[in-house]
């Protein structure tokens, strides 16, 4: 029995000592930290990315000035057309009949003025009843013009050469002044239309060279700042920018949205050199 003991109590202390080294949490001491140095305070001159979208240099939305029922629609969607071109007719009807009754009128005007001015030379009419007859005259020649020109309130023509992007009625359509019935959209090529924010309102001026980013392709095109805003929106606390490409080749299409790339410079920051970061476990 004493035997045993005393070969259990040797055994007993070596396994405390082997446990004493690997103490739970402990970290493991450094010999020495190591020596770090901090770059110097800089500015980083950045391109600040900030949404934009293309559109085209033209764009009309064409709506009739009087109501009336659409009698036909010329055109489609992608249809071109020319300046001056007829693309969409209201029914007129009841504008015709206002034309012949004013031009019966001014018949009978004028040869009622006619008939009294020879009466007045020959001593058989006052001149106050040629007066009379000549302001009949010129109402009906005004009243005639009038409905003549309200013919052009029930034709819709092109106002500049280009594409027709959306179509809103068909024949039998109610056509109303205000709604629109075509949308054109020029051929004079696109622009780019971007909303800054007020911080960069001292950033960019006309005549700036930009980049446009279209990140979803990975292309890039140069452009040149044509127009800015001086006025910010009081709600959106942002002013409207306007460029244009330098080569118009390849360039997205109107209706795309990409990114539109202004120099602006971002506030200081300290800047720490990667090989000075040391990392222990998940300890910086």
């Amino acid at each position: 029995m004493k035997r045993y003991k005393m070969l259990f109590v040797p055994a007993l202390l070596a396994s405390i000592a082997s446990c004493a080294g690997e103490e739970p949490g402990e970290v493991e001491k450094l010999v020495e930290a190591g020596t770090v140095e901090v770059s110097v305070v800089a500015v980083a001159e950045t391109g600040s990315q900030v949404p934009a979208r293309v559109v085209a240099r033209e764009t009309a939305n064409l709506a009739t000035r009087g109501s009336g029922t659409v009698e036909s629609v010329l055109v489609d969607v992608g249809s071109s057309v020319r300046r001056g071109q007829v693309l969409v007719r209201l029914d007129g009807s009841g504008v015709e009949s206002a034309v012949a009754q004013a031009e019966a009128q001014t018949v009978v005007a004028r040869r009622t003025y006619e008939r009294l001015s020879n009466l007045e030379r020959d001593g058989a009419a006052t001149k106050q009843e040629l007066d009379r007859a000549e302001a009949a005259l010129r109402t009906a020649d005004a009243m005639l013009e009038e409905a003549t020109a309200s013919r052009d309130y029930f034709v819709l023509r092109a106002p500049f050469d280009g594409t027709v992007s959306a179509r809103y009625a068909d024949p039998g359509d109610l056509a109303v002044p205000g709604r629109p019935v075509l949308v054109i959209t020029g051929s004079r090529g696109v622009k780019i239309e971007a909303d800054l924010p007020a911080a960069m309102a001292d950033a960019v001026k006309e005549g700036d060279r930009v980049s446009v980013l279209a990140p979803d392709a990975g292309a890039r095109w140069d452009a040149t700042v044509r127009r800015v805003v001086p006025v910010i929106d009081l709600a959106s606390q942002r002013f409207r920018v306007e460029a244009t490409f330098h080569d118009t080749d390849a360039v997205p299409a109107a209706g795309s949205f990409v990114r539109l790339e202004v120099p602006f410079a971002a506030e200081s920051s300290v800047w720490v050199p990667s090989d000075a970061v040391i990392r222990r476990g998940q300890l910086t």
